[in-house]
């Protein structure tokens, strides 16, 4: 939540925020009919898959797709898990690069400059690669993802480890993420400043209590820049009054 503690460390969410996944959500879809209609011998339409997955946004699930297959799948964990591990895997290696989302390549090197920046996703290790392919990672002093530790999003203790491998108080950070449940409210929680990049799926999403509202929203990355250089304006009034 918005403090007057000093400002030290941004962290970025991955999908959504430094990543457009737009087309990923496309093939995305397509993969899961695919791996549905031959899990249950039965042709399963776009459009029942586009009702659970708005179902599971609604219900506020950590992954929708996981959420969309355990729809179907359940109650069979085990089958589960396992269709998930191919969806996923066949999702991310369906392209060797990924899109950085507009204003991503202008925005990071100038927070680079005043900040640490992390990257703190909840995304496979490929990622790394990809995202050292856009040049992007270089102005990073961290990168944490959900497949090398213990913890996924939204699970406060994710954001501890990023904390930890900054040298940098929660207080003292801002979380930049597309989702009210997987980045906004954890962070609050811990007393991080919050921006919402309201985009993607996860846009229609409403807080269900205090702790989800973020400290501002923006509808591009060009835009979390002027957030948080017009909260360095008022913290340098404030400290010169």
């Amino acid at each position: 939540m918005l403090t007057g503690a000093p400002l030290c460390a941004v962290l970025f969410d991955v999908g959504g925020t430094l990543v457009d996944e737009t087309g990923d959500y496309v093939f995305s879809l397509q993969v899961v009919k695919d791996v549905l209609t031959r899990e249950l011998g039965r042709e399963v339409s776009e459009e029942e898959i586009e009702s659970a997955r708005d179902r599971a946004i609604s219900a506020w699930a950590p992954s929708f797709t996981k959420a969309v297959l355990w729809h179907f799948l359940s109650p069979d964990i085990e089958r589960t898990k396992a269709v998930y591990e191919e969806v996923v895997s066949r999702i991310f290696a369906h392209r060797e690069e990924v899109t950085l989302m507009e204003g991503v390549k202008e925005v990071i090197p100038k927070l680079a400059r005043r900040y640490k920046l992390a990257v703190a996703g909840n995304q496979p290790l490929e990622m790394i690669e990809k995202l050292k392919k856009t040049g992007v990672l270089e102005h990073f002093t961290a990168v944490v993802l959900s497949s090398e530790i213990r913890f996924h999003k939204p699970d406060s203790r994710f954001f501890l480890e990023v904390c930890e491998r900054i040298s940098v108080l929660p207080e003292n950070c801002c979380m930049v993420g597309d989702r009210l449940d997987n980045d906004i409210y954890p962070a609050n929680v811990l007393g991080m400043r919050t921006i919402w990049v309201r985009t993607g799926p996860h846009a229609v999403q409403r807080p269900r209590v205090p702790e989800d509202v973020p400290d501002a929203i923006v509808g591009s990355m060009r835009e979390v820049l002027e957030v948080i250089e017009g909260w360095e304006r008022k913290s340098s009034m404030v400290e010169g009054s």
